[in-house]
């Protein structure tokens, strides 16, 4: 297997410039930053195999029939959906074969979507096949920091990861002298097209890991995190290959030292006890070594011989192996049917005010149980009874949100069943939340617990003008929406529209019904009275009728926790704040100067009436009397990442910084290329030494101030390790 975005592992050889050169490296790094797009949370990571499964051209005349209990297209735990490109009919039906195979042996609760392709492909790979993705730290992700590969990590957290994407994708070469039928009796010279199908979805299932080899180093993992396949291979000693130096010799003697392992214990209860031996053979062989069972102790007509590296002619497969199964369950696969069918919500407490929590009762159902060990729910472990069981959660904390429940064996934990919103945790019965501070300017208003405990407030809603919104899908501007005792955080509603000739601010508890004063948590209107809910907050005893502020924004709350209505409301005049950086058009390079232009909007509110406004050392008008201003910056293009710095000439405390706004665009000529040989490296440096001094006509004067000088080497800097276009 081969990752699409491996590391980059360059090797720099110091001779009498090391020095130097690490100076200059050093002192160019803020120039050569990159941005990686994504979050950690569900981080991205595509992958395929290098080179696919080879054919070895020699007949085997061997079948490995499915296992004896497989009745095709029969009852599934998992749908498998295939997209055809190109494929004849006949090719459809193998593979389909195929897939029911892998359909019958696992489970889970998201469709698996396959892409299919069926093409050329030159020398004697018979396809190849990976997942689309591998994301890590995604919600009930086993482990943290460890990539899984999507279909798995869709099953894994019982919801898809990425409604619509591909899970896995496969191509097969048209050219190759296929047998497309199922019954495994292959003729000479002829390659069976379900065992070739089998096996590269396997490795799209998950059967992978990261590891290269390059300039006799080994490595493991991608952006500092490894596979799950990684974490369970081994030495012959034990030693897992994860906790040895990545980027070593000593990896590297490991990939290729022919005896390397997977270390998982449902891998090696299925080979008798005996850790599967893995392909690792002295001459690295990228696509093939480590992401495949070895092939000498695995031969064809071996029931394990599924994902070994090599197939011959008249060799036919049509069973994963009981070693392919259990590394299956060992990355987090349920393999056979789960054994829990069904949670069913019971009894729910009263939140209790002494610790702010409630209880929950579950009945579980299940089957085909473990003849050991407990029972997980929710966390929390119980003694395995009897189908249905009755279970209760015990002092969960009360906050009003809805709650997912997972639920396992602890003797099978790939056994897992996720339910999301299974049920609404207890209102909490501690906290006094409300609304302090409203500024319709910039969209900001500012929540205050006054209770006597930290209160959950994702799910509260704020509501204006016949509009709602829950305060956990606002942006956060300071606090976070768990809200301590005495705590505050402001949010900012972006999508607000407040109306400027009367509006209202209503805080209702969650899932409020917004005509019943009872759900109705805090009120307060501004420039006319007779709101949307003023008759709801007036009921409530929480505002009279009519009242309303008057004034400038932003209106701040000057009461305790007891107090409502509009005394306890006054204006404030805003400080100049420049509240938004949004990022416009980005022009394309210049081949004349290298240089681009980036066009920004500045939103603001109460700036100075007179000066300019200096974006990144460049100035530009605007008018007091707006609230934004549309600017065009001028920039080198030199594919770093750009941070903005915006700040009004006549006011420098009134400022802001949006880091890595955007990515400036790459070079579009060389001018530091002194040797043409496309890409301005060393050795256009040392072009460059040679020539320091020369004060005339002098070929590496960059700047054109006529000389070559420590002017010059800075400037070389900004294009030093770029490609040139």
């Amino acid at each position: 297997m081969k990752l699409l975005h491996s590391p980059q592992h360059t090797v720099f050889a110091p001779v009498a410039f090391s020095s130097l050169l690490l100076a200059l490296l050093f002192a160019s790094q803020p120039l050569l930053a990159q941005k990686y797009f994504g979050f950690d949370r569900l981080p991205e990571h595509p992958t395929s195999c290098e080179h696919g499964l080879e054919g070895t051209g020699v007949d085997a005349f061997t079948f490995v029939a499915p296992h004896e209990n497989f009745v095709p297209n029969g009852d599934r735990d998992v749908i498998i959906t295939v997209n055809y490109s190109n494929f004849p009919a006949n090719a459809q039906a193998a593979f389909a074969y195929a897939v029911d195979i892998w359909a019958d042996a696992l489970t889970s609760s998201v469709p698996i979507v396959v892409e299919a392709n069926y093409e050329f492909i030159a020398g004697n790979t018979l396809g190849f096949a990976g997942a689309a993705n591998s994301l890590r730290n995604f919600p009930n992700a086993p482990l943290p920091n460890t990539f899984y590969p999507v279909a798995l990590a869709d099953k894994l957290r019982g919801v898809n990861n990425n409604p619509g994407q591909i899970d896995i994708t496969c191509t097969f070469n048209s050219s190759s002298n296929w047998y497309f039928g199922t019954d495994g009796n292959t003729p000479s010279g002829q390659y069976d097209f379900v065992t070739v199908v089998l096996h590269e979805l396997c490795h799209g299932l998950g059967f992978f890991g990261s590891a290269s080899l390059t300039n006799g180093n080994g490595f493991l993992g991608f952006d500092g995190s490894p596979f799950i396949y990684d974490t369970f291979t081994e030495q012959q000693n034990g030693t897992l290959l994860t906790s040895l130096p990545n980027g070593s010799t000593t990896l590297a003697n490991a990939f290729t030292s022919g005896q390397l392992y997977w270390g998982g214990d449902e891998g090696a209860n299925a080979n008798g006890g005996n850790r599967p031996r893995l392909y690792a053979p002295a001459n690295w062989s990228g696509g093939s070594s480590f992401s495949h069972l070895n092939e000498s102790t695995y031969p064809a007509g071996n029931v394990n011989s599924l994902m070994t590296p090599q197939i011959g002619t008249a060799e036919a497969n049509h069973n994963p192996g009981p070693i392919v199964l259990g590394i299956f369950e060992d990355i987090g696969w349920t393999v056979g049917p789960c054994g829990i069918t069904n949670i069913t919500v019971g009894n729910q407490t009263a939140c209790n005010p002494i610790n702010n929590t409630y209880n929950q009762q579950l009945i579980v159902e299940y089957e085909n149980v473990p003849s050991s060990g407990l029972l997980s729910v929710g966390g929390s472990l119980f003694v395995i009874l009897s189908s249905p069981q009755t279970i209760t959660l015990n002092n969960r904390p009360a906050n009003g949100l809805p709650v997912d429940v997972t639920a396992f064996f602890t003797e099978a934990p790939g056994c897992s069943v996720t339910y999301d919103d299974l049920f609404v945790a207890a209102e909490p019965c501690c906290a006094n939340v409300r609304i302090t501070a409203v500024n319709p300017t910039t969209h900001d208003i500012t929540l205050t617990n006054f209770g006597n405990c930290t209160s959950n407030i994702s799910n509260l809603e704020l509501c204006s003008n016949f509009f709602c919104s829950s305060v956990g899908s606002l942006q956060i501007i300071s606090g976070s929406t768990s809200l301590p005792a005495g705590g505050s955080a402001t949010f900012r509603w972006n999508s607000w529209n407040p109306n400027p000739t009367g509006t209202d601010l209503a805080l209702y508890t969650t899932n409020a019904v917004y005509t019943d004063p009872a759900d109705l948590i805090d009120f307060v209107q501004w420039f006319s009275g007779g709101n949307a809910r003023e008759p709801i907050a007036v009921a409530k005893g929480i505002w009279t009728a009519g009242d309303f502020i008057s004034g400038l924004a932003p209106f701040t709350f000057s009461g305790t926790g007891s107090d409502y209505g509009l005394p306890f409301w006054e204006v404030t005049i805003p400080p100049c704040t420049i509240t938004a950086i949004h990022v416009l058009e980005q022009g394309p390079c210049d081949p004349q100067t290298n240089n681009f232009t980036q066009a920004l909007e500045i939103e603001y509110v109460t700036p100075p009436a007179l000066g300019q406004l200096q974006v990144n050392s460049q100035f530009f008008d605007f008018d007091p009397n707006e609230n934004a201003a549309v600017i065009n910056l001028v920039l080198g293009s030199n594919g770093a990442a750009i941070n903005v710095n915006a700040v009004f000439t006549n006011l420098p405390s009134c400022n802001a910084v949006l880091n890595n706004a955007f990515t400036a665009p790459g070079l579009c000529f060389c001018p530091a290329d002194f040797n043409g040989d496309g890409t301005t490296d060393i050795q256009d440096f040392l072009i460059l030494l040679s020539d320091f001094g020369c004060s005339a006509n002098c070929d590496t004067d960059l700047n054109a101030s006529g000389g070559v000088g420590s002017d010059d080497v800075l400037f070389f800097l900004i294009f030093f390790g770029q490609p040139c276009p």
